[in-house]
């Protein structure tokens, strides 16, 4: 018995000492990566996480909201949340909440580098900025109530992705796709990045195998597509069961509603989308990921070496055919993979934070550039006894080679500081924003209470949605030269003026529904009502307190 015992103690210790080494060399292999991801992304939104910035969306779910959930297919994220409700709270918490995201994205970053099997230094340092400092991240930051769980959906993916990759068989494929159904039920535009990479594995793949058939790449690609599809489908399957256990239906908000009713004939227009979308990078500014020159040059660069670099490679390899047409077949599938979020969204606007996808463009050529053939180094010419000619073409591709990493390095590097600016920039011009928020909201309380016959009990009933004052504007922040959209505007909005009532002013007057302002403004005294903040504006109607922001019909 004794003896027994003992064995399964050095078994154990064993098995520890093999796990112990394994996270050894993943701490060596993936150190640069993580820790420059972490180290961007305290300078991106140091400036975020250390203030409470907000816009309409995150200062309406202050302080315990998590966004939108089953209605808006986001079934997943409305079960984290509750849970997390129950253990630990959801407050919306910049520092504890920003440094999650953070940590989750630069993790991220390290299984795209495991899964494109990417080696060298500066790459790896790259793909960690460009993980946690593009845009799309950047705008889910200012959504600082929900930004861990989007996070947690980018990370899900990539753990699909290193799944199906890494796992052989049928395993792989339900792993994959149990991740990416995961993923799609927190956020839906993140299965871009996974579609993007699947087709850089291959691509990587066929570069790499010397005996690689046409069989075996077909085989790996329809692997790949299933967990996909399967992932989607399941997804699908459990969002209406969801919905028709509660009792529910999806919303018509951004034409969600539509979500999944792809229309064969629409099919070529959106292919063609996609592709407009994907080449019109390099020429003009695009959802504020390539606001700068440089970075509309960063795209342009990658994708002519991209190019390059393909043809270059597909002319050397001594593949079958099939493999080569299979390559090629990837290489042109690639802009609608990064840009698939145009079929998925193709009745609805597409959004800054639902493209980053795009990201995945700057890692085709980091794949290619590292599947150049060994035999372009002077050392490996001469151990093969080549002529002085040939050694001198292989320094010469060994330098052509240096010259176009070290380009796309310096390109990178530039490009991941521009998005560090634009992100300052941007959180910058939230603060005035919200500065002046607040002043406008305390400014329209204080009118509200001095209004003759003002009673505590009266019910408040807005007229209008959006603040036609003309006194008030916020032009002068939200005209700078890099702005995210909608993302920086909130002082507009009559979701966001009430929120910052209620949530920072402590004001809380019973509120009049949608039906009883509908009456309200049908009536004479509204209608002859000026628009605030003009004399007038602001009346008692019966047993209502009215402030008209503007005429509607």
């Amino acid at each position: 018995m004794s003896g027994q015992v003992l064995k399964l103690l050095e078994s154990a210790e064993k098995s520890g000492t093999r796990w112990k080494e394994r996270y050894r060399v993943a701490v060596r292999k993936y150190r640069e990566t993580f820790l420059t991801a972490l180290f961007a992304g305290f300078a991106a939104y140091g400036f975020l996480m250390a203030n409470a910035l907000n816009n309409q969306d995150n200062i309406s779910n202050t302080p315990g909201g998590y966004g939108a959930g089953t209605a808006s297919g986001r079934w997943f994220l409305e079960v984290l949340a509750e849970f997390m409700r129950d253990v630990w709270g959801t407050n919306t918490l910049p520092l504890f909440n920003g440094l999650l995201s953070i940590i989750l994205v630069a993790l991220s970053a390290c299984l795209a580098v495991s899964v494109l099997e990417i080696r060298g230094r500066s790459f790896m340092v790259l793909t960690g900025l460009l993980f946690v400092t593009f845009p799309s991240f950047a705008m889910t930051m200012l959504f600082m109530f929900t930004v861990g769980y989007y996070a947690f959906s980018l990370l899900l993916t990539l753990v699909g992705v290193y799944a199906a990759k890494n796992i052989r068989g049928v395993w792989g494929v339900l792993a994959g796709a149990v991740c990416v159904t995961l993923s799609l039920g927190i956020y839906q535009a993140y299965l871009p990045i996974a579609a993007a990479l699947f087709l850089l594995i291959l691509i990587r793949r066929g570069f790499s195998e010397k005996t690689l058939s046409a069989v075996q790449f077909v085989w790996e690609g329809l692997r790949f597509l299933a967990v996909l599809i399967l992932g989607l489908a399941v997804y699908m399957l459990v969002l209406r069961l969801l919905l028709q256990t509660g009792g529910e239906s999806l919303n018509s908000y951004q034409s969600i509603d539509q979500m999944g009713s792809v229309k064969f004939s629409e099919l070529p227009a959106m292919i063609a989308m996609a592709f407009e979308k994907f080449f019109a990078l390099p020429v003009r500014r695009e959802y504020a990921i390539n606001d700068m020159p440089i970075m509309r040059f960063a795209f342009l660069y990658a994708m002519i070496l991209s190019a390059a670099l393909f043809v270059w490679l597909e002319w050397r390899k001594g593949a079958e055919l099939g493999v080569k047409l299979l390559n090629a077949l990837c290489l042109i599938l690639f802009p609608v993979g990064a840009f698939s979020i145009v079929i998925m969204c193709y009745h609805s606007s597409i959004f800054g934070r639902m493209v980053y996808g795009a990201m995945t463009v700057f890692f085709v050529p980091m794949v290619l550039l590292e599947r150049l053939p060994a035999d372009t180094t002077a050392e490996n010419a001469s151990r093969k006894g080549k002529s002085g000619t040939d050694s001198g073409n292989a320094i010469a591709g060994r330098m052509l080679r240096n010259v176009a990493a070290a380009a796309l390095s310096g390109l990178l590097l530039l490009t991941s500081i521009g998005y560090i600016w634009e992100s300052n920039e941007n959180y910058m011009v939230l603060y005035h924003t919200n500065r002046q928020t607040e002043n406008y909201a305390a400014s329209m309380v204080t009118r509200i209470r001095m209004t003759p016959g003002y009673r505590q009990n009266l019910t408040l009933a807005f007229i209008g949605e959006d603040i036609t004052d003309t006194t008030f504007s916020n032009e002068v922040y939200r005209g700078s030269a890099y702005h995210y959209g909608g993302y920086t505007d909130n002082s507009n909005y009559k979701k966001a003026l009430k929120s910052y009532m209620w949530n920072y002013l402590g004001y809380h007057q019973p509120e009049a529904s949608s039906a009883e302002i509908d009456e309200i403004a049908a009536t004479e005294t509204a209608e002859n009502m000026p628009c605030y903040p003009d004399d007038g504006s602001i009346r008692v109607i019966g047993d209502y307190i009215v402030v008209k922001l503007e005429n509607v019909d």
